[in-house]
């Protein structure tokens, strides 16, 4: 196969991204469709887009979210009408300033981060609107997308009985996308309700400064017990749905 041919299959192959102005906003990324597998090169792609559209400024991204669907004839998660707000600043007069590249967390830091994001996920589980406070601002959620997260923590279950428990991942420090610069807990979330499988993505959150936090993202998607033995998916499977 030719390099011009192998380019043109590529092209075809990655979704578009299209960028819009928001008057006194900045601007939105969006992709209309892809497959989770792909989550990671798409995000790539847009944050390349962004900075190139901010030119010699700074790229700060904002507000990040998605549908999502499972494609049951092809055993894939679908990330669909993903949209990612951005806009540019100057970074000479820039407030958020970036950790030590070797900062590393303490026990009792990470023990803390725990808290809050256990704290958290109370008040999503419960569909307690407090949770929105937790969150960082530049999200923007409003109550109709709160009502979202919790539809879609809960639409799967087959009992009340149960908790979300957040797993600690890792931290990482100015991890690229973030909206901030900083230090950043990621999280995975372990559900028990009857009538759910597993859980794919995560949370992540960041150390405004010692022992104050804020969810940044929040990217989880709940597998329902159903689906699986409905599709009689194998671990396999099942471990593709969550692939990024």
């Amino acid at each position: 196969m030719s390099f011009l041919a192998m380019a043109l299959m590529l092209a075809v192959t990655e979704p578009g991204i299209r960028i819009d102005a928001v008057p006194g906003r900045g601007y939105t990324a969006t992709v209309d469709s892809f497959e989770s597998a792909a989550f990671g090169k798409v995000m790539e792609r847009v944050q390349a887009e962004a900075v190139r559209r901010c030119g010699k400024l700074g790229t700060r991204f904002g507000r990040h979210y998605f549908d999502s669907r499972i494609d049951t004839a092809r055993n894939v998660m679908l990330i669909e009408n993903l949209r990612q707000n951005f806009f540019c600043f100057d970074p000479a007069t820039d407030p958020y300033k970036p950790v030590p590249a070797d900062w590393t967390a303490s026990a009792a830091e990470t023990a803390s981060v725990t808290v809050f994001v256990t704290r958290f996920l109370d008040r999503l589980n419960r569909g307690d609107a407090a949770g929105m406070a937790m969150m960082d601002p530049i999200i923007e959620i409003s109550k109709a997308d709160w009502d979202g997260l919790v539809k879609g923590a809960t639409q799967g279950r087959t009992g009340s009985a149960g908790t979300l428990t957040p797993k600690f991942v890792t931290w990482s420090n100015n991890p690229a996308g973030a909206a901030y610069p900083g230090a950043y807990a990621f999280f995975s979330v372990i559900d028990d309700h009857p009538g759910i499988e597993g859980t794919c993505g995560g949370i992540m959150v960041q150390r405004v400064r010692e022992n104050e936090y804020r969810i940044s993202q929040y990217d989880v998607q709940f597998i329902p017990t159903a689906l699986v033995e409905q599709r009689g998916l194998t671990d396999d499977e099942l471990d593709g749905l969550c692939a990024r």
